[in-house]
């Protein structure tokens, strides 16, 4: 009786849930949120979280970096197993680079910028932008 929907990172301007989003199972970055609907679906996630960057001194003692970090991902999803008229397989790709900031020398915060693109036979790639600040 009801869909699931898939799409986009799902991370927000300023957020305070996980940074790493793209993981959850309603995430499909690429595509806008919501725009894929299904009533059943099977889903792939494939996620290579390379070693972070240590910094010593980024920043001031009231801003600075502590680390880098950067996850490369690929994703696919097919929906409407029961229905040939209706089901669709996206594949998405992307990749995320998150900087953990302490600000004003206590307040833990995470900087997030993404990238994904999806593919679709028959359709344009779609692509998606992601900018997120975590706090606390």
């Amino acid at each position: 009786l009801a869909n699931f929907y898939f799409g986009g990172f799902g991370n927000n301007w300023v957020d305070h849930g996980e940074i790493r989003r793209y993981r959850e199972f309603y995430s499909l970055p690429g595509l806008e949120i919501n725009e894929l609907p299904g009533k059943n679906f099977g889903k792939l996630t494939v996620d290579w979280r390379l070693p972070p960057i240590r910094f010593k001194r980024l920043g001031v003692p009231s801003a600075y970096v502590t680390w880098a970090g950067v996850n490369l991902f690929a994703s696919g999803v097919t929906t409407n197993f029961d229905n040939n008229e209706f089901r669709r397989s996206i594949y998405t790709a992307g990749a995320q680079v998150d900087f953990k900031l302490v600000i004003f020398t206590n307040l833990s915060t995470t900087l997030s910028l993404g990238y994904a693109q999806a593919f679709e036979d028959g359709r344009d790639a779609g692509d998606e932008f992601m900018v997120s600040l975590k706090i606390l």
